[in-house]
């Protein structure tokens, strides 16, 4: 079972059935409703994380097709947005924010720009003080649907778990290959990034001094509007995985800030 030096126990997650989940109180956004723009009851993504709290991915995103796997339609999360924020505003839960996160990667969705619509249209009619965000890997950024929809967000939060190829390939272990220089360069064209940096010890460890070294050049390539650093919360994928401890945790985001960009532990 995955260790750690933080206090409390790792909790368990479960995959999301449907399109709306919550709201439920988290670590960085307040009381947040979570969007699963992805099929439902099973993880996809292009990344397979060790620390992931959805488990292992079964399978490759080009592949869901051929499983039968759906996405939900635009109009459905249009109608399922609606519904779901009616029914929350109807008995006076307002939530600080609308999370596009779920079963794995949101923006893997073939039309992420029309559900960001879809979803935004009835923020605005039913929850308009909620602030819409995303849980991102990065992975789309090369699709100008993705770019659109992401652009029309209040928050975009993109992950940077690592600045050096190898450090990146043990700890998101990604289906192909990642080129960072492209995915800086990318991550450069967005408006307000706040990168999003998951840090472990034990089976995988990218908190010695030559990962945050090679990590710390990257975040100042990007020059994000913030960074939030995380460590283990939930149970992840990988056994023999540990928290990353607090101080450690601090001592890398000093040393963000000493490069004159904000940072945040959670």
């Amino acid at each position: 079972m995955p260790t750690g030096s933080g206090t409390g126990a790792l909790r368990p997650y479960a995959l999301c059935d449907g399109l709306l989940y919550g709201p439920i109180p988290t670590r960085r956004t307040g009381l947040s409703l979570g969007v699963n723009l992805l099929p439902p009851g099973v993880k996809l993504c292009s990344f397979n994380c060790v620390y992931c709290q959805c488990g292992w991915s079964t399978l490759r995103p080009a592949e869901a097709a051929g499983r039968g796997l759906a996405f939900p339609s635009v109009e459905a999360v249009g109608r399922g947005a609606a519904e779901g924020f009616a029914a929350l505003a109807a008995r006076g839960v307002r939530p600080d924010t609308i999370t596009l996160s779920g079963n794995g990667e949101p923006t893997l969705h073939p039309a992420f720009d029309r559900a960001v619509e879809a979803i935004l249209a009835a923020r605005d009619r039913w929850l308009p003080a909620a602030r819409v965000n995303v849980l991102s890997n990065g992975t789309e950024l090369h699709r100008p649907e993705v770019l659109r929809g992401l652009a029309r967000l209040d928050e975009r939060h993109l992950k940077l778990d690592a600045g050096d190829p190898e450090t990146l390939r043990r700890i998101d272990l990604p289906f192909a290959e990642v080129d960072l220089d492209a995915y800086v360069a990318r991550l450069r064209g967005l408006p307000d990034v706040v990168l999003q940096a998951f840090f472990c010890r034990g089976a995988v460890d990218n908190t010695g001094e030559a990962a945050v070294a090679a990590w710390l050049g990257r975040v100042e390539a990007v020059r994000p509007l913030r960074v939030d650093l995380t460590s283990l919360d939930r149970i992840p994928a990988a056994e023999r995985l540990e928290r990353a401890p607090r101080e450690a945790l601090e001592a890398i985001a000093a040393k963000v800030r000493s490069r004159g960009i904000a940072a945040a532990v959670y």
